[in-house]
């Protein structure tokens, strides 16, 4: 399929075509490809001249006829006659050229209206199948984001069964509500409870990198909450009394019962967490 053979084959074809009267295109022609839009524009402004020009003609011919007629009675009749028969001839010719140059211009008019609303009717078949598609995708990415969430909430319970310490405080408290409003700059406030009691603590400035992994739900709030507050200060005196402990010990400072991310597993070291006070169980 190279140049000189596909040259080539456009000779041989319009040499075979030649009793048809298809002409072989011009070798070597930098003309460009011409839209139908444009080529119904030339043909009707072809038509439209073409009418103008013809209307003069005849409005000339029936100057000539006058001129003829003013003739009569002044030379030879005869010919008078006879020109003046050739004039009307002229502008009948003249006048049903013009009716069938208006006719043709018609059908184009005609023609090209109807290709408008055939290329119409394909762009909106087009549309149509495009928003069909854009639809029957909306409702298979609903069915998956919903699958994904069913998903996510197994994971989520699956983790909480498995990794039940990440999903407590370290204070045997109940976690109510947690407060970063600012990541940038972040401060934790927490508010907790212990049956009717409820507490609520603020830590200025935590960790950036902390407050990043909670953002990106790599750890809980939970598991938040344990790294920033020691156990005593996530409960009141009221709410570790509820727990049935003292949080801040006679000796030894506070107590420190603590949650790890779940790399390292978690332990506590509370009296009353199954064991007794010589490290032995009960």
């Amino acid at each position: 399929m190279g140049r000189a053979r596909l040259s080539n084959y456009q000779n041989t074809y319009a040499e075979a075509m030649r009793e048809f009267c298809l002409q072989r295109g011009v070798v070597g022609s930098t003309a460009k490809h011409q839209s139908n839009g444009e080529y119904y524009r030339q043909q009707m402004l072809q038509y439209e001249n073409d009418i103008v020009r013809l209307s003069a003609e005849v409005e000339k011919a029936h100057e000539g006829r006058s001129a003829i007629l003013s003739l009569f009675g002044k030379g030879d009749l005869a010919k008078a006659k006879k020109d003046l028969s050739a004039k009307d001839e002229q502008i009948t010719e003249l006048k049903e050229q013009i009716k069938i140059l208006q006719t043709e211009k018609a059908n184009l008019q005609e023609h090209h209206k109807k290709e408008i609303v055939k290329l119409r009717n394909g762009y909106q078949a087009e549309i149509n199948k495009a928003i069909k598609e854009a639809e029957s995708l909306r409702k298979t990415i609903q069915l998956k984001d919903a699958q994904i969430e069913q998903q996510s909430q197994r994971i989520a319970e699956l983790d909480r069964q498995a990794n039940p310490q990440r999903y407590r405080l370290s204070s045997g408290a109940e976690l109510v509500k947690v407060n970063i409003p600012n990541y940038n700059n972040p401060s934790l406030h927490i508010w907790t409870r212990v049956g009717n009691e409820r507490f609520d603590d603020v830590k200025f400035q935590i960790d950036y990198n902390l407050a990043q992994q909670h953002f990106n739900h790599e750890i809980t709030d939970e598991e938040l909450v344990n790294a920033v507050f020691a156990p005593q200060e996530q409960v009141s005196q009221a709410q570790a009394d509820l727990l049935g402990a003292t949080l801040i010990l006679a000796t030894g400072g506070p107590a420190q019962t603590r949650i790890g991310t779940g790399a390292d597993g978690s332990h506590s070291d509370l009296p009353w967490d199954g064991k007794t006070n010589t490290g032995r169980k009960r």
